[in-house]
């Protein structure tokens, strides 16, 4: 026997003396949680604002559907990347936020799922009302 298969045996043991079941926990992790704060669910439309990939610039309506003072996440119809800024206007209230892309995640052949984050935290952007004018 070599040496791998051996540890793997012995792991396997060890996992079901511990009364889990090996199959279900070879191959997972557990990823610590990132966020600072945690994320609200949303129900808010935005528009957003970009270059795409040709330096053409786009705007389209995207559906807000968690965030936080720090940032969100919201489907999109447009192709964006990594790392690409784009300009959110929180349709509802006016309120405009730069923010940075973090991830993008396929959702269907015409929807992106789109994490990003904002320079700054700010807890009103994602307000789902006017709020009143100092003055």
């Amino acid at each position: 026997m070599s040496r791998i298969f051996e540890a793997l045996q012995c792991a396997r043991e060890s996992r079901s003396k511990k009364a889990v079941a090996s199959a279900e926990s070879l191959g997972e992790m557990e990823m610590p949680e990132r966020r600072v704060a945690p994320r609200k669910g949303l129900d808010l439309n935005l528009t957003v604002y970009g270059r795409s990939s040709s330096d053409g610039v786009f705007y389209e309506q995207a559906k807000a559907i968690s965030g936080n003072p720090n940032g969100g996440v919201f489907l999109l119809g447009v192709p964006v990347t990594e790392g690409q800024d784009l300009l959110l206007l929180n349709t509802v209230s006016g309120e405009e936020q730069i923010c940075k892309v973090v991830n993008v995640g396929i959702v269907d052949i015409q929807s992106s799922e789109v994490s990003v984050s904002f320079p700054e935290p700010t807890a009103t952007f994602w307000l789902p009302f006017k709020r009143p004018r100092k003055g």
